[in-house]
């Protein structure tokens, strides 16, 4: 029933198939999963009309759960979409053909925010830690910036599950806890509650798929041109992102429904943290994803990183020169 009221409100929202000729344009429904900075790029290139220059009537579609939006995927509802690597991966390890084609993200997309007593990773020692939940990308950046330092999650830490990132916020407040990852806007919650930031983990040195662009192996093979097109008006909306700030802004105050400007400035600032200019996928993010992966699923000890990616697409675009066009190198 569950799907079929999903499957019944899509319907409605892209009045018919997720691709169809209108008016010249290849319509394309693609999916993004919450009103966050990292999908910045993708607002940009919906609101500076970008997609119509690459002849696509693009329609966005917020499911807020990447475990949904990969039912929507593999339901045929929505055949392109930008969410966490992680939901690629965990349905491709359980036979699904779902496969990410550019990175809109490919480090831990967060800041980790302490009270002002922990001046370091190090006084974590013995305190306790906020996380969303366990397994979550939250998760996998506290035990990761953890473990970098020589603390043990669980044993040298306490970890909390704080449920979402406004409750962190709250309970770093309260003293409950006295760390923990944020993004933005929930990072200006952290702040007001006396937090600051302690590590920015785009500087950490680590990678991991945070957000990437997926379709099914068969959508691709059946529209590869679309595909193509779609990731040259996405990267020109990056572009735009990094060199438009007006039109950014206008952009983030529609999609993340952000009317102080306060939040707003903090929302495009966090995209410019994070924001991949140019969506190479890394083997060695994907392979972190499968490390976490092990403990539950038996097949990621060995599965081969390299088979959840195809960077081809953007590959060609960067053989023939768009991103040195755009960048100028």
């Amino acid at each position: 029933m569950k799907r079929r009221i999903f499957g019944i409100i899509l319907g409605l929202l892209l009045v018919g198939g997720a691709v169809r000729p209108t008016d010249a344009r290849d319509r394309l429904a693609a999916g993004y999963t919450s009103a966050s900075g990292v999908f910045a790029g993708l607002w940009v290139a919906q609101e500076g009309k970008v997609f119509e220059k690459y002849d696509i009537d693009s329609h966005l579609v917020l499911i807020a759960s990447a475990s949904l939006m990969v039912q929507a995927m593999l339901g045929g509802d929505v055949p392109f979409a930008a969410a966490g690597g992680s939901a690629a991966v965990d349905a491709n390890l359980g036979g699904a053909d779902i496969v990410m084609v550019g990175a809109l993200v490919k480090v831990p997309a967060f800041y980790i925010m302490a009270l002002p007593e922990i001046q370091s990773i190090e006084d974590l020692r013995g305190k306790p830690v906020g996380v969303t939940r366990f397994g979550s990308s939250t998760d996998f950046t506290m035990r990761y910036v953890l473990r970098k330092y020589g603390l043990e999650p669980g044993r040298d830490v306490t970890m909390i599950q704080t449920g979402d990132l406004f409750a962190a916020a709250a309970m770093l407040r309260t003293r409950a806890i006295v760390a923990a990852p944020f993004s933005s806007p929930t990072n200006l919650r952290a702040q007001e509650a006396g937090a600051r930031v302690l590590l920015n983990m785009g500087k950490a040195g680590v990678y991991f798929p945070h957000d990437a662009w997926m379709a099914r192996r068969s959508f691709i093979g059946a529209n590869e041109d679309l595909v193509r097109r779609f990731l040259r008006a996405y990267s020109e909306g990056v572009y735009r992102l990094y060199t438009d700030p007006e039109l950014s802004r206008r952009a983030i105050r529609r999609y993340a429904r952000a009317v102080d400007p306060k939040v707003i400035d903090a929302v495009y600032q966090y995209a410019l943290d994070y924001v991949e200019k140019i969506p190479y996928n890394t083997r060695e993010g994907i392979q972190e994803v499968l490390n976490q992966a092990a403990a539950r699923n038996p097949k990621a000890k060995t599965a081969n990183p390299d088979v959840f990616y195809d960077d081809r697409f953007v590959k060609e675009l960067e053989g023939a020169g768009f991103y040195r066009q755009l960048w100028g190198k």
